[in-house]
């Protein structure tokens, strides 16, 4: 997959019992709207360490949104890239 244009968002995390919530606070809404995001569609969050202009090691994060395509195979659908449909 390419890697597409970096999107502004801002988060941060509050804990929830055992678990970490990520919560978007900037971004998202215009995220969603841009990239056509809708009920249904599957989000994947990754996140990798690299080495910055600078030498110094910083995070860089991508969203993959896929939705479930036309397609059936072994009885469950495709997911298509969200980024890529027309």
């Amino acid at each position: 997959m390419a890697w597409c244009l970096p999107w502004p968002l801002r988060y941060y995390t509050r804990p929830n019992g055992n678990r970490i919530c990520l919560v978007f606070t900037t971004g998202w809404n215009q995220y969603v709207e841009a990239k056509g995001v809708r009920v249904g569609d599957q989000l994947t969050f990754s996140g990798h360490q690299v080495s910055g202009a600078d030498g110094k090691l910083e995070m860089r994060y991508k969203i993959r949104v896929t939705r479930p395509g036309p397609v059936i195979f072994t009885g469950e659908p495709v997911h298509l890239d969200v980024e890529y449909l027309a």
